[in-house]
């Protein structure tokens, strides 16, 4: 992946170098600094973060004349200057120490507060700069720099729901915080929380454009929720926005290709590698595309990057496999045990060596092959079923009739998820037609074939609130939250029958694994500080609340659940 650029966190300081107007670029966001690539997914966090290693080195010097004002008089507004003159030399560690001293002496500064705060995050030390950026914050609400800071901070510490909660904040000062709503953005990807971006992102362009980033979020969004059409407008509009993005242009091609539109994803891979001819993860994904799509374009471009990158192993294993499609199985060995050589422990390419070792007639090399893809992870019916016919040759029938049963399972397994998804389509399309009954016969049906999938039975248990079955509806719920307690979906609809049934305790559990299972689900919150309120907990019903407003300012529900709250407490 490509790293992040260094870049000096700059702050309002007039005549000075450590300056930026406006404040919204504390933090920059460039959608190059984030490497997006298909199969597997990788990405590297847009926000430039300065490098501990660009740290200056050496003892904390002041120029003299800021050495003289210090000594004949110590203020604020001196070791303020001297601190702004380290981050211009971008001696962060120095600049902590001098924010530090003019933030004690002048306690009641957020401006000096937030300073001390943002050198000790620039310095690297992201944990003791939460302490003074959080006291900037409290100390003046309405400035959006300190919560950029601290949730650029706390996306470092891992600590993503806080780290939410501060780009929602920022989002309250300035709606359309291009840094917030990149850095908001991201966190929910990450956390695969698709309808959350949608509903952030998917809004009217007027008043504002979309950064290169929430394009390629929104674009990911959609292609989770199998919105493919809307992925591909949306990344097509990025594109033309930000034609040097590569993370849009690959995710373009990745959902183009989805779509069977495979001329169109070629040009935009051949449009990308134009701007950008040397960008091998770019050229890696477009060789793949063309291998997998059995592009006639596949071989003649295989070999080019073989010229071109003779050392690297995914080269190798593409060339292989197109080699054994021709059945130039010589050929194929050459490439595979290259790849196998330069990348061990990539479970795929060791079964294709021992595929075509086997097509070579080298059947105990083929075996060893075999079952080490298997051991380090292909799982597919095909291996075990190509170890199973080796095995048989070589004599060993009983270690071959075990990988044959081996197979049967994988295969009846992988059968029944295709079957059950047919169904489980065929019952989102009666739901969408308002025929509860036919859509929980279909679901009951697809769990046949795949019983332990929860989607399936929050799915099911839906279709059978619209049928009034409040025991099988229960039931249902249940078993989707066994089978996987972060459904958020369904903790949500368990708390809704216990707070129906008269238990709020019980609905409070449910609805707090909701939240926690999805930070960002506003209809939890509201729920869950309803049922707080009707325990009397005004405090906690109040976060909540707060919680959801911060989600989703103009939420209907919340907004009336909070005027209520107001005139409970003031009735006498």
């Amino acid at each position: 992946m490509k790293p992040a650029s260094a870049h000096v966190l700059q702050d309002y300081a007039a005549g000075s170098s450590w300056n930026v107007q406006p404040a919204e670029n504390l933090l920059q966001m460039n959608s190059q600094s984030i490497t997006f690539r298909a199969g597997p997914r990788l990405f590297s966090g847009g926000i430039l973060w300065l490098l501990a290693s660009s740290l200056a080195s050496g003892a904390c010097t002041a120029p003299a004349s800021i050495s003289a004002r210090l000594q004949s008089h110590p203020t604020a507004e001196a070791y303020a200057d001297l601190g702004k003159w380290f981050g211009e030399k971008r001696q962060f560690h120095c600049a902590v120490n001098a924010f530090a001293s003019a933030a004690r002496l002048d306690p009641q500064s957020a401006s000096l507060a937030y300073l001390w705060g943002l050198s000790l995050y620039s310095a690297g030390d992201d944990s003791a700069a939460l302490r003074p950026l959080r006291h900037a914050a409290e100390l003046d609400s309405s400035d959006i720099r300190p919560h950029l800071a601290l949730a650029a901070a706390l996306d470092r510490l891992k600590k993503t729901a806080d780290a939410e909660a501060e780009w929602r904040r920022a989002l309250a000062v300035d709606a359309d915080s291009t840094t917030a709503l990149d850095g908001l953005s991201q966190d929910l990807v990450n956390q695969k929380d698709h309808s959350s971006v949608i509903a952030l992102l998917d809004k009217p362009a007027s008043s504002r454009e979309r950064s290169p980033l929430q394009s390629l979020n929104l674009g990911i969004a959609f292609a989770g929720v199998a919105k493919l059409d809307d992925a591909a407008r949306v990344l097509r509009e990025g594109l033309n926005t930000a034609p040097d993005s590569l993370p849009i242009a690959d995710e373009l091609a990745v959902v183009l290709m989805l779509l069977s539109r495979d001329e169109e994803a070629y040009g935009v891979f051949d449009m990308a590698l134009q701007r950008h001819p040397d960008d091998q993860p770019t050229q890696l994904l477009y060789l793949r595309v063309l291998v997998s799509s059995h592009s006639e374009k596949a071989p003649q471009y295989a070999h080019k990057l073989l010229a071109s990158y003779p050392n690297q192993w995914e080269v190798h294993y593409l060339n292989g496999q197109l080699a054994s499609r021709e059945g130039a199985f010589q050929q194929a060995r050459v490439h595979f045990e290259r790849a196998v050589l330069l990348n061990p422990g990539y479970a795929q390419a060791h079964t294709e060596l021992g595929n075509t070792l086997t097509k070579l007639g080298d059947l105990r090399g083929a075996r060893v092959q075999l079952e080490k893809g298997i051991a380090l992870g292909d799982n597919t019916p095909e291996s075990q079923y190509s170890l199973a016919q080796v095995l048989r040759s070589l004599g060993e029938t009983e270690s071959a009739a075990q990988r044959l049963e081996v197979y049967r399972q994988l295969k009846a397994a992988q059968s029944g998820k295709s079957q059950a998804a047919g169904k489980a389509e065929s019952g989102d399309q009666a739901i969408a037609a308002g025929n509860a009954e036919q859509a929980a016969a279909l679901y009951r049906d697809a769990l046949v074939s795949d019983q332990d999938e929860p989607l399936l039975h929050y799915k099911l248990a839906k279709a059978l609130e619209k049928m009034n079955d409040v025991a099988g509806e229960t039931a249902e719920l249940d078993r989707a939250i066994q089978l996987n307690p972060k459904l958020a979906e369904a903790q949500n609809q368990r708390g809704y029958l216990a707070a129906r049934n008269g238990d709020a305790p019980l609905a409070e559990a449910f609805f707090q694994a909701a939240c926690q299972a999805s930070p960002s689900y506003v209809v939890a919150w509201v729920n869950l500080a309803a049922t707080l309120a009707s325990e009397a907990k005004w405090q906690e019903a109040k976060k909540a609340l707060d919680r959801a407003l911060e989600i989703d300012p103009d939420n209907v529900e919340a907004r009336r659940l909070g005027e209520a709250l107001a005139a409970a407490h003031e009735s006498p």
